[in-house]
């Protein structure tokens, strides 16, 4: 039960007013963070307190707020959801999540690069990080604490794929 009320914790916390007397962003960010902590909610880890999943609260949200989709954020089925979260990247390895999500905010007339609280989010979550296989005193990582490299942005949106895909469709793979 406290990994529930954490992750709507958090959800309250990203509640914040994305657009100063605009009722109808406000609404919307609060409806993608609703919809976000619903579908996440019965998929998320109980037994971990770190890892992709983390960033898939955010990063969820902001896809249903920015992109238009087939419906308002609280009405988008899961499909499609899974259908934009499954083509993060293409053939050359380009970010085609962050990129459409950036367009999408700037679309809903954000500065994706202003201070606001809505492109600070953003930013965090899109920006590339080197892999990390060694600690900073040159000792090696153990597999489960090495990174990749890439977005936070990705890797959530590679996580969020994989379960979804095992919850509401009931397929192994994504």
């Amino acid at each position: 039960m406290a990994d529930m009320r954490d992750l709507w914790w958090a959800a309250g916390r990203m509640a914040f007013s994305v657009a100063e007397n605009d009722d109808w962003r406000n609404s919307r960010w609060s409806d993608a963070l609703r919809r976000s902590a619903t579908l996440l909610e019965p998929v998320w880890p109980k037994t971990y307190s770190n890892g992709p999943f983390c960033q898939a609260l955010p990063t969820i949200a902001l896809l249903l707020y920015s992109q238009q989709l087939s419906d308002d954020p609280e009405h988008v089925p899961v499909e499609e959801i899974i259908e934009v979260l499954a083509r993060r990247k293409d053939a050359e390895n380009e970010r085609i999540l962050e990129d459409a999500i950036w367009g999408g905010l700037i679309n809903r007339q954000h500065d994706p690069e202003d201070d606001s609280q809505l492109s600070a989010l953003f930013r965090w979550l899109a920006e590339y990080r080197p892999p990390l296989t060694y600690s900073s005193d040159g000792f090696e990582l153990s597999s489960a604490d090495q990174w990749p490299g890439g977005t936070l942005m990705g890797a959530a949106a590679a996580w969020a794929t994989q379960v979804f895909n095992r919850h509401y469709l009931g397929r192994s793979s994504a």
